[in-house]
């Protein structure tokens, strides 16, 4: 087991296939700390709990459309106080809302603070939930994404995921108009 803050953690997570790649939320045992996407499936069993279980109930009710927002315990791993702010912050993002890295720190309060706006996006451990792929370029490219994947933000796999993000939000919010 990996070793968090000077001791030894049990990690939970269940992985599971959706159109966008392969998906493992883990969990401490009471908080999600991280969701990791992939192209592949993962080769190490299961090791699920409720909070793994239920991520991956409410994600695959997002990717059908059918939920909009998270009602998660969310502890995300290694984040700082400061980088904690800017998670909560972004998740107070409306779905179906696109914002330039500009207008995130603007909405965080820290309208010089783009920069930072978008390492807060790179450094992000949970996306989707944390929804780091509703922000985009000030000339609107949709710009870098991570999104838990272990491949480089600027990999077509991540951009196109982070594309069909926005446009699953976007035909959703059209479809209940």
């Amino acid at each position: 087991m990996p070793q968090i803050t000077g001791h030894l953690e049990t990690l939970y997570f269940t992985s599971f296939k959706t159109d966008f790649g392969w998906i493992r939320p883990i969990s401490n045992g009471q908080s999600l700390i991280r969701l990791d996407w992939n192209q592949t499936s993962w080769y190490d069993s299961d090791h699920p709990d409720n909070v793994s279980r239920e991520t991956k109930s409410q994600l695959e009710a997002f990717f059908a459309g059918h939920l909009r927002q998270f009602n998660l315990p969310l502890a995300p791993a290694g984040k700082s106080a400061a980088g904690k702010k800017w998670l909560e912050v972004m998740v107070g993002i409306p779905y179906g809302t696109v914002m330039t890295y500009g207008e995130f720190a603007a909405f965080a309060g820290k309208p010089k603070a783009a920069r930072a706006a978008g390492s807060a996006c790179a450094s992000n451990p949970i996306p989707i939930i944390y929804p780091c792929h509703r922000i985009v370029r000030a000339d609107g490219g949709v710009g870098n994404y991570g999104g838990g994947s272990d491949q480089h933000p600027t990999h077509p796999n991540n951009l196109a995921r982070k594309s069909d993000l926005l446009r699953l939000e976007a035909n959703s919010a059209a479809n209940a108009a």
